[in-house]
């Protein structure tokens, strides 16, 4: 599934008929449109069910923000577009994505997972030296996400657990359709089990 490329394809050159993206909801449209022009069966707020790890805490999601299908084959991506300042909420809420989308790869209910952030709010991209654990992950070259995470603020005895290695801080990509959003960059990662 070429799915991946498709993505950064529209956050790169945008179609004509795209609009801004104010919020998670916007993003969730436009893409979805824009895959299903080009051939993909697009379902929007799919619910599933799936065993989180053990040690996993948080409340389990049920909603799939997209339910991709093309020749056979099935993906799930979650978004997030951040515009409201939660910095270490919103980090934490897109390490909970990556749970569940792991949660349904390994449950075969997807066969390949993504999970997406696009802001214009540099905090979640740049260093700025005031940083906390979580926010390294998402800035840091050569920080691994990795197994158990807590919850930042809060109730923090919630914790999420992540069976894939990843480094957010690497994929932070500059957003190149303005039209969609201005001084933004997005970060996209492939969901592993």
């Amino acid at each position: 599934m070429r799915l991946m490329e498709e993505i950064e394809s529209f956050l790169n050159a945008p179609p004509p008929e795209a609009g801004p993206v104010y919020n998670e909801r916007s993003l969730q449209l436009e893409i979805g449109c824009y895959l299903r022009r080009k051939g993909y069966q697009v379902q929007f707020e799919r619910t599933f069910k799936a065993e989180r790890p053990s040690g996993s805490s948080k409340t389990p999601k049920t909603n799939l923000d997209l339910f991709i299908a093309s020749q056979g084959e099935v993906a799930g991506i979650e978004l997030k577009v951040p515009l409201n300042k939660r910095h270490p909420e919103t980090l934490f809420d897109y390490c909970a994505d990556l749970e569940f989308v792991e949660a349904l790869m390994r449950t075969r209910q997807v066969q390949f997972g993504l999970c997406l952030m696009v802001t214009n709010d540099r905090v979640f991209w740049e260093d700025s030296g005031r940083g906390s654990t979580i926010h390294n992950f998402f800035r840091r070259e050569g920080e691994v996400l990795s197994g158990k995470i807590l919850k930042p603020t809060g109730a923090r005895d919630t914790c999420v657990v992540l069976t894939g290695r990843y480094t957010p801080a690497r994929h932070w990509k500059p957003l190149r359709g303005s039209r969609l959003m201005d001084s933004a960059q997005y970060l996209l990662i492939e969901v592993h089990t």
